[in-house]
């Protein structure tokens, strides 16, 4: 439409100059075919150039045509990668919100075990502390208690002579026989059987076997041992005696033995009695046989110690000298006493000291247990928040980049795109141009002056051409119409 008005313009302003302007004639008719030819061929020239500055001008409007749909697509990638970058960082905010606010809450728990510590701390310097006056009042008890200890051994075995002096060592045994009379056991009486004899003995410690007892027969003979006890030490004393056939046994007056029956060499009971150091104690003893072997030993066992025989050195026919304990070490032993006794109480102060600051421990303990398992919870949550900051930050970069991208993108377009329409409006102003020189082409042929022959011609003779006369015109053939 556009060269069809321009073409239009031009005829136009052509036929006004021919109207205008007188026509020219050429002089012969050679020079006007070759001035027609030269104005033709200039045209066909300038067609062909139109022709190809149109096609180039068509081949860069196909071009800005094909790159403003890519500046679409591209505006609208460009668009939506703005978009979710401003989605991305918007969710980044939120994100970031959760995990300020949680890491504030971590913080402050982070605080809360810090002083827990410092409390389990300081109560583990106090369980320290106490635990070391503990051992303190400890140790001091424990050698007030040694202290007391050897005053106590001290006041039992450091006795004084206060009178007495029996140095006839031995036992008196009376002799009797016939003791069958009465039945089995005997009765261990001094006036019911017949006595054979007194003699003395350095300890109770015999075996007869079937031989003759004191020479008073083998069968039916009963012993009554009697005198004096004494234990060099204050202490508890286990006895046992192996007899053939039965043996019974007091010491002041006390049942320790009683194993009054028949039986074989042995010994069915055990009795203790209770020493205070040097002091002599009344023995009554008896032994029976009955018939067979015949055997009367009496062992003895110190506290903690080894069983053996009795030894003739703990026997006297009297009371051997009287050993009592010595006041002087009796006020020592209570001084030692009392000072144990308040160590204890000083011990067991420190203890109770000691066993509150366990407690104390034990609950500050808990407590920073309590307190860190809620730590170790909310860091959980954090770490937790942290891999979504990491997606979250991962995402946001990557739609920053993406929208760079397709910012570049976009801009390349457009750059191509500004070359584009330069070049649109050159090859416009080639096409512009190249139609003006067309119709200044055409102006140009349609003003070649025509040649001219107007003194060279000759009329043409008249000629006259006769019809015959009388010729006959046939009738036109009849075509009936249609009524």
């Amino acid at each position: 439409m556009k060269k069809f008005f321009k073409f239009a313009v031009g005829l136009a302003m052509s036929c006004l100059f021919m109207i205008a302007t007188p026509l020219a004639f050429a002089n012969t008719t050679d020079d006007y075919n070759r001035k027609v030819s030269e104005a033709q061929a200039k045209i066909n020239d300038l067609e062909n150039q139109l022709n190809a500055a149109q096609a180039s001008l068509d081949s860069w409007t196909n071009s800005s045509n094909e790159q403003a749909e890519l500046i679409n697509s591209a505006q609208t990638a460009a668009t939506e990668a703005e978009q979710a970058l401003d989605a991305a960082l918007s969710n980044y905010e939120l994100k970031r919100a959760d995990y300020d606010a949680w890491y504030v809450q971590v913080q402050a728990a982070e605080e809360i075990v810090v002083e827990a510590i410092a409390d389990v701390n300081a109560a583990a310097d106090v369980v320290d502390s106490t635990y070391d006056n503990y051992l303190v009042a400890q140790a001091n008890a424990d050698n007030a208690e040694a202290e007391m200890n050897t005053a106590q051994v001290n006041y039992d075995t450091q006795l004084i002579n206060v009178g007495g002096g029996g140095t006839t060592p031995g036992l008196v045994v009376d002799v009797y026989v016939g003791i069958s009379q009465y039945g089995n056991p005997p009765s261990r009486s001094d006036i019911v059987y017949t006595k054979c004899k007194t003699v003395t003995v350095d300890n109770i410690e015999a075996n007869w076997g079937s031989g003759s007892i004191f020479g008073c027969g083998g069968d039916f003979v009963m012993l009554h041992y009697r005198g004096y006890i004494t234990y060099p030490t204050t202490t508890k004393v286990y006895f046992q005696a192996q007899a053939d056939d039965g043996f019974y046994m007091k010491i002041n007056g006390q049942q320790v033995i009683n194993d009054w029956s028949l039986k074989g060499c042995g010994a069915n009971s055990t009795g203790m009695f209770s020493f205070t150091g040097g002091k002599s104690y009344a023995i009554d003893a008896w032994f029976y046989e009955w018939g067979g072997g015949a055997c009367s030993t009496l062992y003895y066992q110190p506290q903690n110690g080894q069983w053996g025989v009795a030894p003739a050195s703990f026997f006297t026919q009297d009371a051997a000298a009287t050993w009592v304990k010595d006041p002087a070490k009796k006020a020592i032993l209570d001084e030692k006493t009392a000072t144990y006794v308040s160590a204890v109480a000083v011990e067991e102060q420190k203890y109770d000291t000691y066993i509150n600051a366990e407690n104390s421990y034990d609950g500050e303990w808990l407590t920073y247990l309590a307190l860190s398992g809620d730590l170790a919870s909310k860091r959980t949550t954090l770490l937790q928040l942290e891999t979504v900051m990491d997606n979250s930050e991962s995402e946001w970069q990557f739609r920053v980049d993406d929208k760079a991208v397709k910012d570049a993108d976009l801009r390349d377009l457009k750059v191509q795109y500004a070359s584009t329409f330069a070049g649109i409006q050159s090859a416009v102003n080639l096409v512009d141009e190249l139609e003006a020189q067309l119709a200044q082409a055409k102006i140009d042929l349609q003003n070649i002056p025509k040649p001219s022959a107007k003194d060279k011609r000759k009329p043409k003779k008249v000629t006259n051409r006769p019809m015959a006369d009388g010729a006959y015109m046939p009738r036109e053939i009849f075509f009936p119409a249609p009524k």
